[in-house]
């Protein structure tokens, strides 16, 4: 694979350095009337990693999105350098946009070290993504089609009960900077775990619209753990399961793997999760 091509994903993803500790990113309107949660996490993690030595990476990210971001104007992070020791590094950032904070994120970065290895290894359904691969028909339509290849498991076909599972990659070649790996990372991070809660219900499989005249869905809370190393470009196994619903709010975890089967990040999210009345 050319690991040198151009990735519109990450001209995206970029942030402008305007001060010291200050960035901007650019939103983009994906006909959804608000700013995809994915993108904002993306750029706060790559503009927290303009601040970070270059021999420390991130373990782990915790945000907290505030409230909805406007596509037509763009997002303003502050990071706050809360701990460089030395080991780990620790970095706050704040979104803003219209003079007011729409997110805000802790993220923990480390220098590489060798220890104890174990997790609970995956089988990944390959079969089926070899089917959407060979199949004559079109991959099914996705909101961010213009970045990703998804290929979703049929309901009736996923191995975990109340999961959504697919593959996923970019649609073109990353460079070998695990940075950018990281970032698109959190990204795509945000796809699917909060539309796993709504599997128990039977509800997952309303359109868009539909959606929008039965429920009130945002996300409130998001976290993601970096296990290993992997590359976005090559194919990942995403599998999102339901954990709880209740009092207006849906909880899910996530587990991201690649081909082999092996665990490379860990998500979980909280949102909210109403039925209009």
């Amino acid at each position: 694979m050319n690991h040198t091509q151009a990735s519109p994903l990450l001209d995206f993803l970029s942030c402008e350095s305007l001060d010291l500790n200050l960035f901007r990113g650019q939103s983009q309107d994906f006909k959804t009337g608000q700013v995809f949660g994915g993108q904002v996490l993306g750029q706060a993690i790559k503009a927290a990693y303009k601040t970070i030595d270059s021999e420390r990476f991130i373990h782990s990210a915790h945000a907290y999105f505030l409230t909805r971001g406007d596509v037509n104007a763009p997002i303003i992070y502050e990071i706050d350098r809360s701990l460089d020791g030395g080991s780990f590094s620790s970095r706050r950032v704040v979104a803003i946009q219209h003079g007011r904070q729409i997110f805000h994120l802790s993220a923990s970065f480390q220098k590489a070290e060798k220890g104890l290895d174990h997790y609970q290894k995956l089988v990944p359904p390959k079969d089926e993504l070899k089917a959407a691969l060979n199949s004559d028909s079109p991959a099914e339509q996705h909101f961010q089609s213009e970045y990703f290849d998804v290929h979703y498991i049929p309901r009736d076909k996923v191995t975990q009960e109340d999961s959504i599972q697919f593959w996923m990659k970019t649609k073109h070649p990353l460079p070998d900077d695990i940075a950018c790996h990281h970032s698109v990372l959190a990204y795509i991070s945000d796809m699917g775990l909060l539309l796993s809660a709504l599997v128990p219900h039977e509800l997952d499989q309303l359109t868009r619209q539909e959606s929008k005249e039965r429920l009130v869905m945002a996300s409130l809370d998001h976290a993601i753990w970096f296990h290993r190393d992997f590359r976005v470009d090559d194919w990942l196994f995403y599998e999102c399961r339901a954990q709880s619903t209740g009092n207006g709010r849906g909880l899910a975890f996530g587990r991201i793997y690649d081909e082999t089967g092996c665990l490379v990040a860990s998500t979980s999210q909280e949102g909210l999760l109403r039925l209009r009345r």
